[in-house]
This record gives structure tokens, C-alpha cells and sequence, in this order.
């Protein structure tokens, strides 16, 4: 026999109608279960405290990743004939066409591993990658979903980590830092102003009492910034919770007197509008 083709014998166990069995039983199997987990857990999630919500959206990647290995343990011995050599053959195999056939897909793949680990973002996380800012709703096998403010569900390939940092505005926690930004002309003492706006927060119903409110006051040549920053309750009350400040603060400010200013974006020392809209971590 050619030395060859022996080699390719060796390599492969008799496939019979009970390995194909076996084979379709693990599949269906693994199949089934992703679904019912995937169904179920945003179902579920939103019913239950943030803490214990958080915990359930991250079990569904993980419980991916330990369902596809152990599909993979069970399949690759009905399959081949399972050898140190044979080992090496089948890896080398793999390795030459995964890096021709299916390139971009096994690094996004490999990138999704690497993120099950690392964590930069887990389903429940509000991030920032690029210019995309929303909850991840999903993490999947190549991708991660998010869900915008605007309602868009944009789909990000896991190798973006590799080039793109991941802003995580909760890292996993309940709640998440909100910011409002208000201007006002100098003159009003910065005490004032301040005392003013951190009631402002306190007395709101979307506040949460237990995390700190601080005000970050910065002066420029033409107008003294306050910033706003605390927590809400729910981190999926932020865009409420954002417009409660700005609203109530402006209301604050004008019936103390003080007169808020608007300037071009940029010429504010750094403090540019957009942080007023959107929670940051």
C-alpha cells in the first residue's frame, strides 16, 4: 500500500451508522441547548436585579465556549483515530486552511476566546468601541452586538480589540457614571454653583444615594464649566437620568440667577457636549 494512503487510513476511524449517530446526537444537542440558553437569558435577565442580571448575560458566551469544546472532545475521537502523530498531522492540516480559507473568521474567532477571558466587554456592558456606543446585548462566536441609543443593533467583529481600545462604562456593575455639563458666565461664586448642582442630583429620582456626586469645575477664558457627574439607579435609566440633570439643573440655575452661556464645541477647555449625553465610565 502507498505509504500515503496508509497514512490517510490510519488517520480515520470506520465511519459507521452508529458514529454518525452519535455525531448528530451531539450536535443537536449542542445546538439545542445554545438556543434554549440564548432565548431564555434576555428573557430572564431584564426580571431580575442588575448584579444577578449581569451574571445571567454572561453565562450564555461562556457556556458557548464550554459546549462547543466539549462537542469538539466527543466528535474528534468518533471520528479520528486519535494519535500524538495523527494529532499533529490533522493540526498541521487545519492550521494551512484555516490561514487561506477562513482567515478573518478565525482571527475574529480567536479574538472572541481571548475576550471570554479577558472580559472587555460582556453582555450587559454599555461600551464604546470606535465611534459605536451601545449595550452589548450579545456575544457571539466572531461578533458582538450592540444596541444603540438610537435603537440601531450594529455588529462588531471580535478582531477589533486587536486595533480599536474598548471603552467599558460599567465594567460589569450595576450602575454606571452619568455626566451633565453646564456653562455659565464668570462672575457667581464656584460654591455656589457647585452646592447648587450637586442638590440638583441628589433630589433626583433616578439617583442612586449610595454612589458619589461630584462637580468638576474648570474656568476658561469665556465661561466657568461645571460638570455633573453621578450614578444612576439603573444604568438603563442613563439617558433619563441625564436629561433630569440638565433640565432641572437648568431650571436650578435660572431661578438662582445665574445665567447659562452656549459656546462652540471645543471652546470649552475640554468639557465638549457630547459628554453630556451619554453615560461614561
Amino acid at each position: 500500500m502507498n505509504p500515503d494512503t496508509e497514512q490517510l487510513t490510519n488517520l480515520f476511524n470506520e465511519i459507521t451508522t452508529w458514529t454518525v449517530l452519535q455525531i448528530a446526537v451531539i450536535v443537536v444537542a449542542v445546538y439545542a441547548s445554545l438556543v434554549v440558553a440564548g432565548l431564555a437569558a434576555p428573557r430572564v435577565a431584564p426580571h431580575m436585579p442588575g448584579r444577578l442580571r449581569l451574571l445571567v448575560l454572561n453565562a450564555v458566551p461562556v457556556l458557548r465556549l464550554v459546549l462547543f469544546t466539549l462537542a469538539a472532545v466527543w466528535i474528534i475521537p468518533l471520528l479520528f483515530n486519535v494519535t500524538l502523530r495523527n494529532f499533529v498531522l490533522v493540526l498541521g492540516t487545519i492550521g494551512v486552511a484555516l490561514g487561506f480559507a477562513v482567515k478573518d473568521w478565525a482571527t475574529s474567532a480567536a479574538a472572541g476566546i481571548v475576550a471570554v477571558f479577558e472580559r472587555p466587554y460582556r453582555p450587559g456592558d454599555w461600551v464604546r468601541i470606535g465611534k459605536h456606543y451601545g449595550e452589548v446585548v450579545e456575544v457571539g462566536t466572531r461578533s458582538l452586538r450592540l444596541r444603540t441609543p438610537e435603537d440601531d443593533t450594529v455588529t462588531i467583529p471580535h478582531s477589533t480589540i486587536w486595533s480599536e481600545p474598548v471603552a467599558n462604562a460599567n465594567d460589569s456593575a450595576e450602575t454606571l457614571m452619568c455626566t451633565a455639563v453646564f456653562r455659565v458666565a464668570p462672575g457667581p461664586p464656584a460654591e455656589g454653583v457647585r452646592q447648587l448642582l450637586q442638590d440638583v442630583a441628589l433630589t433626583s429620582l433616578y439617583a442612586h444615594y449610595d454612589k458619589p456626586v461630584i462637580v468638576v469645575c474648570r474656568n476658561t477664558a469665556l465661561a466657568t464649566t461645571f460638570t455633573l457627574k453621578a450614578y444612576p439607579f439603573d444604568m438603563r435609566d442613563q439617558f433619563t437620568f441625564v436629561t433630569d440633570l440638565t433640565l432641572r439643573g437648568g431650571r436650578a440655575l435660572r431661578e438662582a440667577g445665574i445665567a447659562q452661556i452656549s459656546l462652540p464645541l471645543g471652546d470649552d477647555g475640554g468639557f465638549g457636549a457630547g459628554q453630556s449625553s451619554e453615560g461614561t465610565g
